[in-house]
């Protein structure tokens, strides 16, 4: 369903150019691609090198039965859209839909018009991404202000001191992970100034379904010591990894018991322990 109507979508726009889809599916197995939805930039870039696009589509499309009860049941069908950029290997944009229903067709339709009516975000996002890219194309040539060093594999090669960081952040694992049973990593380049706080963020890796904004969030709350080169602070950029993976549930804590169940519990131990005695009966013959 996800597939053909997106075709659909993008062929009734006059702002865009369909690929024709035996030679995009050829081209991806050409590529190597194994239908991962958690790319970096890189292979995102080659993916769009093999497919000859400016951007393309990728996605997860399903559908659950959920139960209310023992004989009360209703159809959940979810999808995640992943628009991204072929020449950046960025993702452009991400759109999630969610809709129930009583039948697990009517739950089809309803995300099938949930994903027309975002169709139009779709549309803007490639169109700003393509006056975006543009701008930073003529701003090459622009010189920058603060030099920002990559952090090296071994630090104590450069006498270079480790940032310290002051506490350990997780970022939250998104209802939208959730739902579709996500697990991803996050990857983020991250510049630690030597002021002590966090400039700019690059995600380097993508995962979609909240989980870079949940990402970048808890990296921009970071709080450290700023890397040192010969006792003075220097401003780097570093690779941050973030593994998310759907949280095991909780068990529910042992209810603990009141005195008078203790009580009882000892007093049945004991007789199973010291059994009482039964008078002896003769046996009646």
């Amino acid at each position: 369903m996800g597939a053909a109507l997106l075709r659909s979508l993008a062929r009734s726009s006059d702002r865009f150019e369909s690929l024709d889809e035996g030679l995009a599916r050829l081209a991806a197995r050409g590529a190597g691609y194994d239908g991962s939805l958690n790319l970096s930039r890189e292979e995102a870039r080659a993916l769009g090198q093999s497919l000859g696009c400016d951007f393309y589509i990728l996605g997860k499309v399903q559908v659950a039965r959920r139960a209310v009860s023992a004989d009360k049941f209703y159809f959940e069908a979810l999808a995640g859209l992943f628009v991204v950029g072929a020449r950046t290997g960025a993702l452009t944009h991400f759109v999630f839909g969610r809709e129930q229903a009583g039948d697990e067709e009517e739950a089809w339709r309803r995300l099938e018009a949930r994903i027309r009516q975002e169709w139009p975000r779709c549309e803007s996002a490639i169109v700003g991404a393509r006056k975006t890219q543009a701008a930073e194309i003529e701003s090459v040539a622009q010189t920058r202000g603060t030099l920002i060093e990559v952090f090296p594999d071994d630090p104590s090669d450069q006498g270079m001191e480790r940032p310290v960081f002051y506490q350990r952040l997780k970022p939250d694992y998104t209802e939208e992970a959730d739902l579709m049973g996500i697990t991803a990593t996050v990857e983020l380049e991250a510049v630690f100034g030597a002021d002590g706080k966090v400039g700019e963020i690059e995600v380097t890796r993508w995962a979609g379904f909240g989980l870079d904004e949940s990402a970048l969030a808890t990296v921009r709350r970071l709080s450290f010591k700023p890397a040192r080169r010969d006792g003075k602070g220097v401003t780097i950029r570093a690779l941050v990894r973030y593994n998310f993976r759907r949280p095991l549930p909780q068990v529910a804590a042992p209810r603990v018991a009141s005195p008078e169940e203790i009580e009882r519990l000892r007093g049945s131990l004991r007789e199973i322990l010291i059994p009482k005695q039964s008078p002896v009966k003769r046996p009646n013959f």
